[in-house]
């Protein structure tokens, strides 16, 4: 198993602590241009799918809640926080759900260590609405 990159692993543990959703996935983005790929790597996130015994309409209603907490409580960062539902097909019959909450710099042409500092800004904010 991977380690869990060291500035995305507080929003990480709050999420796996609120008892609603394991996460298995997460990035704390890369903005260097030495750091990009294929992939677009200039956003941070954390994939989870719900814990045992949750409904993913709990799941849903608790991302609503730190999506609208979010914007209440910081209104227009340099981050936006989007909150989605991704579905991926494994075969012709299996479609895998999964949940992402993503942090992506609002200007992809400010410098790297400006969208470096902003994300971990926003990741800092997550965190205190989620354990709230």
């Amino acid at each position: 198993m991977d380690a869990i990159e060291p500035k995305i692993r507080p929003l990480v543990d709050a999420l796996n602590a609120s008892g609603l959703v394991r996460t298995f996935s997460s990035c704390e983005g890369h903005f260097n241009p030495d750091e990009q790929t294929i992939v677009d790597r200039n956003r941070a996130d954390v994939r989870f799918v719900p814990a045992d015994g949750v409904s993913p309409s709990e799941v849903e209603a608790f991302l609503a809640t730190i999506l609208a907490r979010f914007k209440r409580q910081h209104g227009l960062i340099p981050v936006h926080v989007l909150g989605y539902q991704l579905y991926t097909p494994i075969d012709e019959e299996t479609v895998e759900q999964t949940f992402v909450l993503e942090l992506r710099p609002f200007n992809r042409f400010d410098p790297p260590d400006r969208k470096r500092a902003d994300t971990d800004h926003a990741i800092g904010q997550l965190v205190r609405i989620v354990v709230a």
